[in-house]
């Protein structure tokens, strides 16, 4: 490792989509779930993916500089 290269952080929270009524895993959740995750999270608030289980889905923020940063972005 390079001591010279700034340290950076990232925080990732991978969510599981349930089917309100069942309680079962979502077996098709809508395709504008994706779109209405980075809708609430703004611009700059990090990032909604898709996860290889379609009832799975990560949240992210940015790469960051220090906790602080990290902190104020999942705030």
């Amino acid at each position: 490792m390079n001591a010279d290269l700034p340290l950076t952080i990232g925080i990732e929270e991978e969510y599981l989509l349930v089917d309100p009524e069942t309680g079962d895993l979502a077996i098709d959740p809508p395709e504008a779930i994706l779109q209405d995750y980075e809708a609430l999270i703004g611009e700059g608030g990090g990032a909604v993916s898709p996860e290889f289980l379609r009832a799975q889905i990560e949240v992210g923020t940015p790469v960051c500089h220090s906790i602080a940063e990290a902190r104020e972005r999942i705030i």
